[in-house]
């Protein structure tokens, strides 16, 4: 799985129509090849952030996507931000549940 994080702030007075690209954005993607979920919160604290997360199946996946037009207009709306944005690509090769956590606490009881 292949996560990508994208963390903007959008120019004063504009929020309401970043979040409106972002939906825009997040309608398109759902009926993609190697799609899993995508999901847009905004900052408690910083009522300007934006933190927009997509997840994919495969490398080859998230490439696809990354020179498609809808990937263009995800980078114009980055261009967009009123300080330089932040944009993460997680490559993650291992999940684990509570059986991690059952051998990591080992005979421990609670």
């Amino acid at each position: 799985m292949i996560l990508t994080i994208l963390r903007m702030t959008s120019p004063p007075q504009r929020t309401a129509e970043c979040i409106q690209a972002f939906h825009a954005l997040m309608r398109s993607v759902r009926a993609e090849k190697g799609f899993i979920s995508c999901r847009l919160c905004l900052d408690a604290d910083e009522t300007d952030a934006i933190w927009y997360e997509e997840r994919w199946q495969t490398r080859e996946d998230l490439e696809k996507q990354a020179r498609s037009a809808r990937y263009t207009g995800l980078l114009a709306l980055m261009e967009s931000a009123s300080e330089p944005p932040m944009l993460e690509f997680h490559f993650i090769t291992e999940t684990r549940g509570l059986d991690y956590l059952a051998a990591v606490r080992g005979s421990e009881s609670s």
